[in-house]
């Protein structure tokens, strides 16, 4: 799925299933530069994120029912410990390269929408998970 962050395009993976936002990018090789994950639930909610079975470092957006960039963390590989969002309104997370928000100069504040609008009108019909 494409998504536009700012003034960027990303490619990325899209996740609305139970098994697939369990899995993640577990047992992969590695992240490009320019790939991501996706994931997508049906209401905005604090969220946790951790690397089980996940060798290398990644950065995760958390992101509101609005489509806004809460907070960006970084995880590390092989870490269990989840890392919670400080916000309750986290309807999407997006997983990038560790330096991909960095590289691209997008921080928080940054809308998150799709060629044909905005994530909650677009996405509606895939957002099942809670």
């Amino acid at each position: 799925m494409k998504l536009l962050i700012g003034p960027h395009e990303l490619d990325a993976e899209l996740c609305t299933t139970i098994t697939q936002v369990a899995t993640g990018m577990m047992h992969r090789k590695g992240v490009g530069t320019n790939d991501a994950m996706f994931f997508v639930f049906a209401i905005g909610q604090q969220r946790s994120f951790y690397m089980k079975n996940v060798d290398f470092p990644i950065a995760a957006a958390y992101i509101d029912t609005d489509g806004v960039v809460q907070e960006i963390v970084q995880l590390k590989a092989r870490e269990v410990t989840p890392v919670p969002s400080q916000s309750e309104r986290i309807q999407y997370v997006l997983e990038t390269a560790p330096d991909w928000f960095t590289r691209n100069n997008v921080g928080v504040g940054a809308l998150v929408t799709t060629p044909k609008g905005e994530l909650r009108t677009t996405l509606a019909r895939l957002a099942r998970l809670p």
